[in-house]
């Protein structure tokens, strides 16, 4: 047979090969598994993306700027990048470890209340010395405008 009969045959082949149940069935569960496998590295570089991007949201607080950094999309690529290296020194992923994201988000409340509560304290302190200073004034203008006082 020469070449060019073969290869006519090969759609021929191809179709049978479809039309077999059993293979139907393997066809289909090898693309189950890859889908079920790229799923799993989706949620896997979602949840190590995550840690980044509460990290990020902290740091933002303190530095606004840094808000364009901490994307969601940089910090899903960050997470799809740790994976393979993850897996491969058999890193279990974050939500292994609920503490971290208990700690993560709790730093979450406790930076901004921090931030304000500073800022409030440095007003009132602020406040308390310039009416210490106001009181100190008037007492140094009564006793100068006093009778007894220095004139």
């Amino acid at each position: 047979m020469d070449a060019k009969k073969l290869e006519g045959l090969g759609g021929f082949v191809d179709e049978i090969d479809a039309e077999d149940p059993a293979r139907q069935a393997e066809q289909q569960a090898q693309e189950q598994a890859e889908q079920q496998a790229q799923t799993e590295a989706e949620k896997s570089a979602r949840e190590w993306g995550s840690i980044v991007f509460m990290v990020g949201r902290a740091l933002c607080m303190v530095a606004p700027e840094l808000k364009a950094v901490y994307t969601e999309e940089a910090c899903l690529q960050w997470g799809e990048s740790v994976v393979p290296v993850a897996q491969k020194y058999g890193w279990d992923g974050p939500g292994a470890v609920p503490e971290i994201g208990l700690a993560i988000s709790t730093l979450g409340l406790a930076v901004p209340s921090y931030l304000v509560i500073r800022v409030k304290l440095a007003q009132l302190k602020a406040a308390r010395e310039a009416a210490d200073a106001r009181r100190r004034a008037e007492d140094e203008a009564r006793t100068v405008d006093s009778p007894g006082g220095a004139a």
